[in-house]
């Protein structure tokens, strides 16, 4: 597991909204022929993040997959960090990702795999940037987060062993 920070001790730079589809449990694909089934589901979805009302407030753990490809010009050797945020019932929290001095050429790909421990279902996870001064630009070229079953996670750590 990786260290949450609570994110009021970082500077950070929303990138994008992971999402509720990736962190949410839906129905099955058997459910899905149930309209009445899928409709709650979407509705789940499209709530409000503040009016959601969190239904499973035990520990839940979540495993992510996150890559971004980003340019951030004027900033040779500055050190900067891919980080997800979320809110649970107890707080904002974040966890880095990766991070890296960016090169000559003002780009770097920073990429890993987190896994976060939250109380309940997160109300909302974004992939963010940190280590950004006020007012710099920062191009996004491509950037993806996606859920890691747990299934397809101890599967690639007996292939790599």
């Amino acid at each position: 597991m990786n260290e949450k920070i609570p994110t009021k001790f970082l500077k950070l730079k929303k990138l994008a909204d992971v999402p509720r589809s990736e962190y949410m449990d839906g129905p099955s694909p058997k459910e899905l022929r149930d309209a009445k089934k899928r409709k709650s589901f979407l509705n789940l979805l499209r709530k409000d993040s503040g009016k959601q009302n969190n239904v499973n407030r035990g520990p839940v753990s979540l495993t992510f997959n996150a890559a971004a490809w980003m340019r951030v010009p004027d900033s040779a050797n500055q050190k900067v960090a891919l980080v997800i945020c979320y809110k649970d019932s107890t707080g904002e929290y974040a966890v880095v990702v990766d991070e890296a001095d960016i090169s000559e050429s003002y780009s770097l790909m920073l990429s890993g795999c987190v896994t976060i421990e939250s109380k309940g279902t997160p109300e909302y996870v974004h992939a963010c940037c940190s280590g950004l001064n006020d007012g710099q630009l920062t191009f996004v070229d491509e950037l993806h987060v996606q859920s890691v079953k747990s299934a397809t996670l101890s599967s690639e750590v007996r292939q790599i062993a």
